[in-house]
């Protein structure tokens, strides 16, 4: 469940062993390398069709004021209605320290859709 807090998606444990479980092709309850690369492939292929529009308008409903990058407050904000839990200010401190690339304070959306947390995560969402 630390990749939900991390990238404000929920899913259930169903969801998420089954996902795995498609990517798991030795059967062996671990992605290894090769298992991880193939992973990455389908997320990229997932990326050029339907899931990057999923990206991004999960970007743009946190994305308050519509400058294409996403505040302190807007990520947290974001993650409770998503979740529709509170977050507290250090979880969302650290999911910013892992996503923010240029160090600037706030995730852009290149940022926010080059992680692959993020792409599991909506890949999870969406039965990839």
């Amino acid at each position: 469940q630390w990749y939900q807090r991390r990238v404000a998606i929920t899913a259930g444990e169903d969801e998420v062993a089954k996902f795995f479980k498609k990517y798991d092709a030795d059967g062996n309850g671990e992605i290894d390398f090769n298992e991880f690369i193939a992973l990455s492939v389908a997320l990229n292929d997932q990326a050029m069709s339907g899931s990057e529009q999923a990206m991004a308008h999960l970007f743009s409903n946190m994305d308050a004021d519509g400058n294409r990058s996403l505040s302190h407050k807007e990520i947290r904000a974001g993650i409770a209605a998503y979740t529709g839990k509170p977050v507290d200010d250090e979880e969302v401190t650290k999911l910013i320290n892992q996503l923010d690339i240029d160090g600037d304070g706030e995730v852009s959306y290149e940022e926010f859709s080059n992680n692959v947390l993020t792409k599991i995560a909506v890949a999870i969402k969406n039965d990839v």
